[in-house]
């Protein structure tokens, strides 16, 4: 039995302490102390762990957040309509859209934005008055590629009744996005609260500005938006389904009407974060191989040590 023995003494006559020895296991003390602090933060912290796989989503519609403000646009000529690649055409589109009426800086009416007629006495004092206005709720959107543009018309399309006392290179489309998201807003402000990654809005705090050398043409802006459904789980194991996006944009002189043109794709592969713990198991495995590592090489550099030692040891004999 007694050869079965993996860890046999030495008596302690035949043990040659030395001072590079005392130094590289008081190295190794401090040193596997510090791994093993390291590694049990690492165990107590939660992990995030990243999977990609085909998007399953069966919903035919999408939300999508938003908050803008135009400086030199009332509020009456601002709408928002949808195309997509199977042909629809919707002009405003459903949602819940709440218009701010801004008169030097201030908002002097606040409504909710519904299918509203164009009363022209008051659209034409709101232009000569420069009124701007800010448009923020969300609208929902057929979840499949196309655009939603925010253009300058009443609803129902009646260009020929705006033009008469707004020309085309008048109309300025300049405006700031506050907040531009693609999903539930709940599940949004939760990812914000509980994931240090947050959330992909490259949008937020754009701004585009009408130059003084556009001033006499139309422009028309254009928003690029890849859209990537996200779904977040907690580490009690709730799921938040999101999307992130990415955006490039780019503006060009126009001779039609002018308009801001939000154009998106969906990528056909959903991205999973899900927050975790490491298991006990896990940590105890990985403080093995830390500190038997640590004391594996430390005894290599002390047998090389005390080998280099017999070595001089016998060349100055």
């Amino acid at each position: 039995m007694l050869k079965f023995d993996l860890y046999r003494k030495l008596p302690q006559d035949l043990i040659e302490p030395s001072k590079s020895g005392a130094l590289i296991s008081f190295t190794s003390l401090i040193l596997m102390f510090i791994l093993f602090i390291t590694e049990f933060q690492e165990y107590l912290t939660q992990q995030v762990q990243t999977e990609m796989y085909i998007d399953q989503n069966k919903d035919d519609t999408l939300l999508v957040n938003m908050d803008i403000s135009f400086p030199k646009m009332p509020c009456d000529f601002i709408t928002i309509d949808q195309q997509d690649v199977i042909g629809t055409h919707q002009q405003n589109v459903q949602g819940e859209l709440y218009k701010k009426r801004i008169l030097n800086g201030k908002v002097i009416e606040s409504y909710l934005s519904t299918n509203e007629s164009l009363n022209l006495e008051k659209a034409q004092q709101a232009y000569e008055q420069k009124e701007g206005c800010d448009l923020s709720g969300y609208i929902i959107i057929s979840r499949v590629p196309g655009n939603f543009h925010i253009s300058a018309h009443p609803y129902g399309g009646q260009v020929n009744i705006v033009l008469p006392f707004v020309g085309l290179s008048t109309i300025d489309l300049s405006h700031s996005i506050r907040h531009l998201s693609f999903g539930n807003q709940n599940d949004i402000q939760k990812i914000r609260e509980k994931f240090q990654q947050g959330l992909l809005n490259p949008l937020d705090g754009i701004s585009r500005i009408k130059t003084q050398e556009l001033q006499n043409v139309g422009v028309t802006h254009q928003y690029y938006i890849s859209i990537v459904p996200t779904i977040y789980v907690d580490i009690d194991n709730k799921e938040y389904f999101v999307n992130q996006f990415t955006a490039n944009t780019n503006e060009a002189q126009t001779t039609s009407m002018p308009a801001i043109y939000f154009r998106y794709d969906i990528s056909p592969v959903t991205v999973q974060f899900t927050k975790y713990y490491e298991t006990f198991n896990h940590f105890i495995v990985q403080l093995c191989a830390i500190l038997g590592g640590v004391f594996t090489i430390a005894g290599i550099i002390d047998s090389i040590f005390y080998a280099l030692q017999k070595t001089k040891v016998v060349l100055d004999q």
